[in-house]
C-alpha cells in the first residue's frame, strides 16, 4: 500500500495487528507504542495517536528513509518538478515572496508534476512523506500562472499543517488559510472549467 496504515482482526481470544512497513525500521518503543495504539482504538475509536508516535512520524529521519518508497509506490509521479512548460518552484518562489508561504511551510518537502494530466484531482498532498503532486494538465502555456500557484498554495498548506491522522484536512483554520490567496474565486472558476 502505498499510504501509511495498520489493521486488526480479532480471532477469539487473540488479535492480529498489522502495520505499515514503512515502520519496519522504527525504534522498538515506537512499535509498542503503535500496537498499544492501535489495541486502544480497536476497542475505541476516539483512542488518538500519542504524541511521541506522531513527532516519530513527523521526524526529518523517517521522512528521508521512507519517502522513496512511497514515490515508488506513487506510479503517477514523474519525480520531477520541472514540466515540459513550468517548473513547481517557480510557483512556490512567488507564494514565498507574496507572503502567502512562509519557508517552514516547505521545509523537508518534494514536488513533482503527475505522469496523467487528472482534471478533477489537479492536486494532492501527503501530509505524513511531505510530498505533493500536481496534475500535469496545469503544466500548459494555456493555464494562467495564478491558477497553477492556487492549486500549489493549496496542496502547501496541508504541509503546513502537519501529519494529523485524525483531523479534517479542510478545517476552519485551511479554509482561513486558503481564502488569503488574492485570486483564490478566479483560479477556482478556471479550474472548474477543466
Amino acid at each position: 500500500m502505498k499510504e501509511f496504515f495498520y489493521s486488526w482482526r480479532r480471532n477469539g481470544g487473540s488479535m492480529e495487528i498489522v502495520l505499515s512497513d514503512y515502520l519496519r525500521d522504527s525504534p522498538d518503543y515506537i512499535l509498542g507504542l503503535m500496537v498499544d495504539f492501535v489495541f486502544r482504538r480497536s476497542s475505541n475509536r476516539r483512542a488518538e495517536m500519542d504524541n511521541r508516535i506522531l513527532d516519530h512520524l513527523d521526524s526529518d529521519g523517517f521522512i528521508l528513509h521512507n519517502r522513496p518508497l512511497y514515490i515508488q509506490r506513487s506510479r503517477n509521479l514523474i519525480g520531477s518538478e520541472v514540466g515540459v512548460h513550468f517548473d513547481l518552484m517557480e510557483s512556490v518562489d512567488r507564494l514565498l515572496d507574496n507572503g502567502l508561504l512562509h519557508p517552514e511551510d516547505i521545509t523537508n518537502s518534494y514536488m513533482s508534476w503527475t505522469c496523467h494530466d487528472n482534471r478533477r484531482r489537479v492536486g494532492f498532498c501527503s501530509t505524513m512523506m511531505r510530498v505533493v503532486g500536481i496534475s500535469s494538465a496545469l503544466d500548459s502555456e494555456s493555464i494562467p500562472d495564478f491558477v497553477r500557484d492556487y492549486v500549489v498554495y493549496h496542496e502547501c498548506l496541508h504541509l503546513r499543517q502537519r501529519y494529523r491522522p485524525d483531523t479534517r484536512s479542510h478545517d476552519h483554520q485551511f479554509h482561513q488559510w486558503e481564502s488569503l490567496h488574492p485570486r483564490r474565486d478566479e483560479a477556482e472558476r478556471i479550474l472548474r472549467k477543466l
